[in-house]
């Protein structure tokens, strides 16, 4: 069993701690958290316990969930609850973490968990992109480049990305991609609020009640993996005021285009059997019609194209890919944590 220390216990957190529960080689062994209302450690402990166990997208969590008012009690194993405390404050070696995850979003808590892989941890797992990770790894594109040796400190990049980029590269292989432009329709976001605020991105501060155009990184975290379509890409998001489930909008414009989407059908189809099972899915609706973001809510694909969306015109091809942004790609970090645990001496 290989421990897990987790700093942020959001969206994320408590959505791969879920997943972490799950799988039979890893244990998560410390929760840090922030505490920004200066909240008692007894309170706060509660409230983290009953959104774990309550959760409006996730459901139940399928175990019991109590608090202690340092702790959760999670099937009656007791996993100690840090608040605002830097992750080098705490001794991760003593609670038997090897792997840390940094889950937090905050920009000030990664620069201080990265430096303890190696050190006060075997590996910290950053699940966002990060341009000074050691290695980027995204399941179905480069998941077996991990080199444990070298390999300390590991970006599993965004949702998006992580939807995108085993697409593309099959596209890639096997048409070329000359262009893309990927646009995302994406749920709401923790920081959103329903009523204007400042914001340095002004739509971004707009009401989470209408749809606001907001920057995308998914080109450059698509090319950071996929380094043979850098400066191929160009991306943009739509921000929606849903709770979950991304749609991305790909249009790629291909050196060698296929004769028909029936090709492009039978290509995705055969990888989805293959080399990309668990990660792709063709969807065909239902009787032929087409299904709604809804519906793809807790699916573990990292990627389900939608064949009756699918559109070729020349050269220019474009698929509407479905993707649950919050529940595959909390799946995808766990896979990528089992395969470093597997490593691990």
């Amino acid at each position: 069993m290989v421990g897990i220390g987790l700093i942020g216990f959001g969206r994320v957190g408590r959505r791969l701690f879920r997943e972490i529960c799950a799988r039979p080689g890893l244990a998560v062994n410390a929760v840090a958290e922030i505490n920004p209302g200066g909240r008692e450690p007894a309170q706060l402990s509660a409230n983290l316990a009953y959104l774990l166990a309550h959760d409006t997208i996730a459901g139940p969590f399928p175990g019991q969930v109590e608090a202690a008012p340092d702790a959760l009690l999670v099937e009656g194993r007791r996993i100690p609850l840090f608040f605002d405390r830097g992750p080098e404050q705490l001794d991760w070696a003593g609670l038997g973490v090897r792997i840390l995850v940094e889950a937090s979003g905050s920009d000030e808590s990664l620069a201080r968990s990265a430096p303890l892989a190696g050190k006060a941890v075997d590996k910290v797992v950053i699940t966002r992109a990060w341009q000074a990770a050691h290695i980027t790894l995204v399941r179905g594109v480069n998941l077996g480049d991990y080199d444990p040796a070298r390999h300390h400190i590991v970006s599993c990049s965004t949702c998006t990305a992580n939807a995108a980029a085993p697409v593309l590269k099959l596209l890639h292989e096997n048409y070329g991609v000359e262009r893309a432009s990927l646009t995302t329709v994406h749920p709401a976001l923790s920081g959103d609020t329903l009523m204007d605020r400042p914001c340095g991105n002004a739509a971004a501060g707009r009401s989470g009640l209408t749809v606001r155009p907001v920057p995308s990184q998914v080109a450059h975290t698509t090319a950071q993996v996929l380094p043979e379509l850098a400066g191929r890409l160009v991306s943009m998001s739509l921000r929606v005021p849903t709770l979950v489930v991304n749609a991305l909008l790909a249009d790629v414009v291909l050196a060698r285009p296929p004769r028909d989407t029936a090709q492009v059908l039978e290509l995705l189809g055969r990888a989805a059997g293959g080399d990309l099972a668990g990660v792709l899915a063709v969807e065909r609706g239902f009787g032929g019609l087409s299904r709604v973001a809804a519906d793809f809510a807790g699916d573990p694909h990292s990627a389900v194209v939608d064949a009756n969306w699918l559109a070729l015109e020349g050269p220019l091809l474009r698929l509407l890919i479905w993707h649950d942004n919050e529940y595959a790609y909390c799946l995808r970090v766990a896979d990528t944590l089992e395969t470093i645990a597997a490593a691990l001496g």
